[in-house]
């Protein structure tokens, strides 16, 4: 697919499988790899599964820059590895929705919505991606180039980050910046007047990676056994969204304090503690609205005190009202496989 083809399908949803892949690999010296499609795992009989499915917006706003804007469905585990001895650059990661798991050497981050990580790679550490199955990923990658930061004076402190060596760091790029690459990442049908948008875009996120430095600091690496208790935390809590949890209580699970839990927990998955049990319990009450209870009784069970405060979080989650569940198809066909007529 040539690089006009793919800005002119830049619009359309598209279903990427396997194999679609080499052509991103080419374009940006990467490997990708499939976990859950590995010979020992495969159940499939498809010789090239549909991986993702989505529309994926590639743009150059400048000289040496790289814009990528992405609105998937991840139907495949994917892997994305920078190629040995690849070439140098500046990424500025911003995830929208979902969450990316980024790996620069031994180091470990996971970035969720509504953060930003700002990666130096100096092409002589091993650098990978990784977006789990089954969730929506909605995120932009800005790249842009050894060789124009070392050109453009303006960029002269994000040069010499790089000159460093590779390293990753958290960057806040502010309420109104991120409402605004929302925005462009929902638009389904952009024009060619976009192009100067495009370019003021990135240079307000360059802007930020510029002056915003208190928000920059390295992003402190967990143990091993820092995230291995970090995770049973997470793991109980999906296990038991309806129970009643607080801190101090999830902290003893963890071994370690309160604040230690706080801070190690958002850094790890880039989300609160509470944040994943809220997640956690607007699942579960999508599968008991399913189930045929009623949308106030569901509101309690999952720890809402007023059903319009749970009617506005199940809407921000889910994307319809939890009265709307009614009236999915799927709804009624589970409710006539339960009561036959």
């Amino acid at each position: 697919m040539s690089p006009d083809n793919v800005a002119n399908a830049a619009a359309r949803r598209q279903a990427l499988r396997v194999d679609d892949f080499v052509h991103f690999e080419r374009r940006y010296a990467l490997r990708h790899h499939f976990p859950d499609l590995e010979p020992a795992n495969r159940t499939s009989r498809t010789a090239n599964p549909l991986a993702i499915e989505g529309c994926i917006r590639e743009r150059q706003p400048m000289p040496g820059c790289q814009w990528v804007g992405s609105d998937l469905d991840i139907h495949q585990t994917c892997e994305t590895h920078a190629l040995a001895n690849g070439p140098a650059h500046l990424s500025i990661i911003v995830v929208l929705e979902g969450e990316a798991e980024l790996r620069l050497a031994d180091e470990y981050w996971r970035v969720g919505a509504g953060q930003s990580a700002l990666i130096a790679y100096d092409g002589r550490q091993p650098l990978s991606a990784r977006h789990r199955s089954q969730q929506r990923i909605r995120a932009i990658n800005l790249t842009v180039t050894a060789e124009t930061l070392a050109s453009d004076t303006r960029l002269s402190p994000l040069h010499r980050l790089l000159s460093q060596g590779s390293q990753c760091r958290s960057l806040a790029l502010g309420s109104g910046l991120m409402r605004s690459l929302d925005a462009w990442v929902a638009t389904e049908e952009p024009g060619r007047d976009e192009s100067l948008l495009e370019e003021g875009l990135t240079l307000q996120v360059l802007s930020r990676a510029l002056s915003h430095a208190p928000a920059t600091e390295p992003l402190p690496a967990l143990t091993p056994r820092d995230r291995e208790w970090i995770e049973r935390v997470r793991h109980y809590l999906q296990a038991h969204p309806d129970a009643d949890h607080t801190l101090t209580d999830l902290a003893k699970l963890a071994c370690m304090s309160p604040s230690a839990l706080r801070s190690k927990y958002r850094r790890h998955y880039g989300r609160s503690v509470f944040d994943h049990l809220r997640e956690y319990r607007l699942l579960l009450a999508m599968r008991l609205l399913r189930e045929g209870l009623k949308v106030q009784d569901v509101a309690f069970r999952v720890g809402y005190r007023h059903a319009t405060n749970f009617a506005t979080a199940f809407r921000q989650l889910h994307g319809i009202a939890p009265s709307d569940v009614y009236q999915v198809p799927e709804f009624h066909r589970a409710r006539h496989l339960r009561h036959p007529p």
